[in-house]
Order: C-alpha cells, then sequence, then structure tokens
C-alpha cells in the first residue's frame, strides 16, 4: 500500500472523541514528543540504562557481602543437601541434563552473583550448557575421585582428576574451581563463570571423552539456537560470532515488519469492524493511531528474541533491561489507547440512559485504569533495574500511612466523589444551589466538582463539602413552577372576572408545556388598588431556556385574553375627589331601616337557597380543554 489512509465507515463520536484527537496527535509535527520514532526512543533508553548498569555493577563490586541471588531461602531444600560438597555439586550438575532433569538444577550449581540479576536466568542455563560441553571434553568425571567432605573449605579443581591434560590443557582445567560460596553452598566460583565463554571457544572443535552422555539443550535457549547454525558462523569476529551478527540484523528488520504488520492488521480490521456495526457514517482513520499496538509487538519481539541471541552478559543486560523499558512504555500507551477506546464505547452506551452519572461513572473508571496501568508499568520498569519490588510495596505501605495523614482533605475529595457517584444528588448540566454556589454542573472529578454560574465564571467545590451540605438541585425538577397575582381594576364586573379566570384556565389546558393535573386560577385577594386574581400552575420542562419561552407564551395569551374580556390591569393609583360645598348639595344618605337585616337578605340574595354538607360542591376537578 502506497498510503496509510483507509477511509473507514465509522461513527461520528470516534471522530471527534478525544481518543480520536489524542492519537492523530502522532502524525503532528508540532509536538515534539511524538516526533521520536521507535529507534530514537529505544537508544534513550538505552542510554539511560547503560549508566544505570555501571552505577549498580560498580555498586555490587563496592559490597562484595552482597549475597547471590539464590539466597537460602529461595533455593529448593532438596538442593541443599545437593550442595553440600564438590561431589555432590557435580552430581547435581551432571544430573540436570540427564534425560528428565532440570536445566535450571544445573544453573543453581554456578555462582551467578557477578552476573547481572535480569539476566541470570538466561545466562545461567546457557552456561551450564557450555561448561558442560567443555567438561565432557576435558574428562570422563569419577565422582568417587571427587572430594565429598562438607566442611572442608578447599576449593577442588577439576585439573585434579584430570590426568592426561598437559601444558595449556591442563591449565584450563585448573580454572574449572568449585568452592564454597557466602552461604556455604558448594557451586562453581564466579571466576570459573567468566572463563566459560573463553573455554567454550578453545575447545568446542575437539571430540568428547569417551563415555560422556551428550546433553540435548531445552528448545528456546541461546545454546540451542546456536546449533542450529553451521560451525562457521559460530567463529567470533568484532566481539561477537558471525551468526549473532547476522540474527541481530534480522532481529531488527523483524521488529520493524511486525510493528507495521500489526499497524496494517488492526487498520484494517478497525474497518471491517466499523463497516459492520455503522454504514451511515464516514471516518478518516490513519493506521498510525495503532502505533502503540505496533511498538508492543516490535519491542516484545526484540525482547525475546534478544534473549537466544546469546549475548556477552553485559551487553545482554543493557539490551534487556533497556527493551523491557521501552515495551513496558509502549505496553502502557497501548493499554491507554484500549482504555479511551473502551470508554467511548461506554460513553455511546451511557447516553442511551436518561441518567447522566453513568458518563461520569465511565470517566472515573477509565482514570481509574490509567492510573493503575502506570503502576504496573512502574513496578515492572523496577524490576528491570533489578530495584526489590517487595520492598518498594512495602514502603509504600508504610509511606502510604504518612501521605494519608498529610492528605486527609485530599483523600475526604475522593472518597467524597464516590459519595457522589452512589447517592446521585446531582447529575451533569443540573442546575444546582449549594454552599452559596449556583449555577450548572460541568464535571465531577476525584477531587472536586465544576460549577458553571450564570456570570459564566467557573467554580470549583471540593467534594467533601458536597457529604456535609444541603444541595438544591434546581435541574431535578420535573414541573417548572409559576406563582403570580393578575391584578385587575375595581371597575372590573363578577361576570368579567368569571370570565377571565374560565378563560386562563382553558389556555392552561391547551397550552402544551402546562401540567394538566393540577393548576389554580382564582380572585384571591383584594388589594389597595386591584383585584388579585392567583395563578398557581407548573410548566414541564427540561431547562430554564424553555421555561422562560412557555412563560412568555402563556402570559402573552393571558393578556390577549384581557384585550378580549375588556380586563384591564391594575396598577397602583391614588383617585382624588373635589367638591365645592358652598354651590353642591351634601349626599343624602341611604335610609336602612334595619342594616342588618338589609345586609342579610342582600347576601340570601345573592348566594342562593340555604345548603348542608350534602350539598356541598365536590373536589376540584381538572378536565380537558373545551371542544371549541
Amino acid at each position: 500500500m502506497a498510503s496509510h489512509r483507509i477511509r473507514l465507515p465509522g461513527i461520528d463520536l470516534f471522530s471527534q472523541s478525544k481518543v480520536w484527537q489524542t492519537l492523530r496527535c502522532i502524525r503532528n509535527r508540532e509536538h515534539a514528543v511524538m516526533r521520536f520514532n521507535s529507534y530514537q526512543i529505544l537508544l534513550l533508553i538505552l542510554l539511560i540504562s547503560a549508566d544505570f548498569n555501571h552505577v549498580r555493577i560498580g555498586s555490587a563490586e563496592d559490597k562484595p557481602t552482597v549475597k547471590a541471588e539464590e539466597s537460602a531461602d529461595e533455593i529448593d531444600p532438596s538442593l541443599k543437601v545437593k550442595l553440600s560438597s564438590p561431589r555432590e555439586t557435580l552430581k547435581t550438575f551432571f544430573g540436570a541434563f540427564k534425560p528428565g532433569g532440570d536445566p535450571k538444577n544445573a544453573a543453581l550449581t554456578l555462582n551467578l552473583s557477578e552476573i547481572p540479576i535480569n539476566v541470570r536466568s538466561t545466562v545461567g542455563i546457557h552456561d551450564a550448557f557450555q561448561l558442560k560441553e567443555v567438561i565432557d571434553r576435558m574428562v570422563y568425571v569419577q565422582y568417587y575421585q571427587v572430594p565429598d567432605d562438607s566442611e572442608s573449605k578447599t576449593p577442588f579443581r577439576l585439573s585434579q582428576i584430570t590426568t592426561k591434560l598437559t601444558g595449556a590443557d591442563e591449565d584450563d582445567a585448573a580454572l574449572i574451581e568449585i568452592a564454597p560460596d557466602k552461604d556455604g553452598y558448594w557451586r562453581f566460583t564466579d571466576d570459573t563463570v567468566k572463563v566459560i565463554g573463553d573455554l567454550y571457544q578453545r575447545w568446542k572443535n575437539r571430540p568428547t571423552v569417551e563415555g560422556t552422555i551428550r546433553a540435548k539443550a531445552p528448545t528456546w535457549t541461546p545454546f540451542w539456537f546456536r546449533q542450529l547454525f553451521p560451525q562457521r558462523l559460530t567463529n567470533q569476529h568484532f566481539l561477537l560470532a558471525d551468526y549473532q551478527w547476522i540474527c541481530l540484523f534480522a532481529l531488527i528488520v523483524i521488529g520493524f515488519f511486525l510493528d507495521r504488520l500489526t499497524r496494517f492488521t488492526f487498520s484494517r480490521l478497525a474497518r471491517g469492524w466499523l463497516r459492520f456495526f455503522d454504514k451511515d457514517n464516514e471516518t478518516t482513520i490513519q493506521s498510525k493511531i495503532f502505533r502503540p499496538m505496533g511498538l508492543l509487538a516490535q519491542g516484545y519481539v526484540w525482547y525475546e528474541g534478544t534473549k537466544l541471541l546469546g549475548l556477552p552478559d553485559f551487553a545482554l543486560s543493557l539490551l534487556l533491561v533497556a527493551l523491557q523499558i521501552f515495551t513496558v512504555i509502549a505496553a502502557i500507551w497501548t493499554c491507554f489507547l484500549l482504555i479511551d477506546v473502551g470508554r467511548h464505547y461506554l460513553f455511546r452506551k451511557a447516553r442511551k440512559t436518561p441518567s447522566k452519572f453513568d458518563d461520569l461513572l465511565v470517566q472515573l473508571l477509565s482514570k481509574s485504569l490509567k492510573v493503575f496501568v502506570v503502576c504496573v508499568g512502574v513496578l515492572t520498569a523496577a524490576q528491570a533495574f533489578g530495584l526489590p519490588i517487595a520492598g518498594l510495596l512495602g514502603g509504600m505501605g508504610i509511606g502510604g500511612a504518612a501521605i494519608a495523614l498529610a492528605s486527609k482533605d485530599t483523600f475526604s475529595n475522593i472518597f467524597g466523589s464516590f459519595t457522589v457517584l452512589a447517592d446521585r444528588p446531582f447529575e451533569v448540566g443540573d442546575w444546582v444551589i449549594t454552599n452559596h454556589v449556583e449555577g450548572t454542573v460541568e464535571a465531577v472529578g476525584f477531587r472536586s466538582t465544576r460549577i458553571r454560574t450564570f456570570y459564566n465564571s467557573l467554580i470549583t467545590l471540593p467534594n467533601s463539602l458536597l457529604t456535609t451540605t444541603s444541595v438544591d438541585n434546581m435541574g431535578a425538577r420535573r414541573y417548572r413552577r409559576i406563582n403570580t397575582l393578575l391584578g385587575v381594576q375595581y371597575n372590573t364586573t363578577p361576570e368579567q372576572i368569571d370570565a377571565f379566570c374560565e378563560g386562563i384556565r382553558e389556555l392552561i389546558r391547551r397550552h402544551p408545556y402546562t401540567r394538566k393535573d393540577y393548576y389554580h386560577v382564582y380572585f384571591n385577594q383584594f388589594s389597595d388598588s386591584s383585584l388579585n386574581i392567583l395563578l398557581y400552575c407548573f410548566l414541564e420542562c427540561p431547562d430554564w431556556a424553555i421555561e422562560l419561552r412557555e412563560r412568555h407564551r402563556l402570559f402573552n395569551d393571558i393578556l390577549r385574553l384581557a384585550q378580549k374580556l375588556r380586563v384591564e390591569f391594575a396598577f397602583p393609583t391614588r383617585t382624588l375627589h373635589l367638591f365645592n360645598h358652598s354651590n353642591d348639595p351634601l349626599p343624602e344618605e341611604s335610609a336602612l331601616p334595619d342594616p342588618a337585616q338589609s345586609g342579610q337578605r342582600i347576601g340570601a340574595e345573592i348566594a342562593g337557597p340555604l345548603q348542608g354538607v350534602q350539598d356541598r360542591p365536590g373536589p376540584v376537578s381538572f378536565s380537558g380543554p373545551s371542544n371549541f
């Protein structure tokens, strides 16, 4: 393919999502970090790990009392007996190469205290096989010839039982020495381990001694890998054997090829997945967004392949540390990509639910997973540098208590966020009033909740306060109340008031956003300058903007109704009546023979016949709109 751009039918959410924007930054040359390609990152890690290995090895030499990796507590109890003397050590060593034997037992007979910790498992088995090949070409070991005194401190040299070797060959046999280590176990000394490679180069072409049993190297080990190549390619030139140079170059090429193949494969799978699940939208996706997956595959192949090459101990340790850190970084990057993709997939599911707190839960879950991935990556990187993980975890436990005491407010905010998620007092987008703060909830994080006020400022409210204060969630209202008084003039007739009130009720019944099962419109009060009509109803609307619009529509309709019925709205007024007492006669007083009886008679006429309890009107019913 000439281009890595692939047109994929996809989803708008993915193309507009944060993960899409983040992944596309890989190709943005304005971001300097993204300009590093894989081999530049690896070179930087190599320099850092080389310096660290130099410091670590130097410190190990300054402290010769440091114990070997296989301490007495870590060794199999049965091996404690088998490493009790030179004879038992040789029995354990040769027994590991017999059918059914474990090559790891042969590696335990070597003193690997001078070998970097991260390569001891690989180097130990490789050196044990090389040492076995050298001894098989020097002498056929008779166990009775080897001392069996566990209390002795005198080292045993292979030259003590090699009677047929002379000159330089005898000197080589003298280099193979077994002595008690710092733990009291008899092992091939560290000086012997250092010369195993040179001895093998000098003795590999010689025939084996009669009676020896040729050991078969286990698969996927450096010794097994070397046997796959012709003898002429095992000759050493420029610090490494010919086959090692060839395989090293081939491994680099395979890593870059696998990087490209992985990205291409995942991009094609993404195209097929999106085409199958969404055929309506078009999304442009580049294969570079899958680069972390390609780097992960590349780093893993380089790491496993390097262990097969049988490189020198220091070079192998340096490369493995660098490749392990490189692989850890690629793995963290890949996990971040997968978490982001999963987060946006869950966002799509959460948006189909009525609750917006599902969105917050997805966001908090993704952040927690990323923090967990980083912690695992840091611990893995620490293991690559040989740092004691158990000590680190123990230190984290002890220091965690002190940090928790010093960060009490921070942890209370974190627990407050979980309380908010559990209780769900509000959702994103709700209008809330709490702790003298009023506004719209924008986001809920681990430590705080961000609220956008109505004058467009952003207030950060610690989550711990939300667990101890009251929250008035205005956004959770199903209905928005209208409670107001309509003041009409005192010259309004009772008939006009009745018609006006009934007309407003009809408007409420016909309005699309009003609550139809509960409303009140009644003549309610005699005010100083008006007759007050109570308007008490509710609007069923999701937000404030719709509430304002529908309130506007309802009030405008009330004004039109008042104009049709010739009802005038009152406003505070004061009327002055001026009389000229010199010219105008005084008004005549009404002559009521009995004021009390007159009032009762007129009231009875207005109210109608006397009604008992059984004649009372029933509950107020809210009927539907009239058929006009």
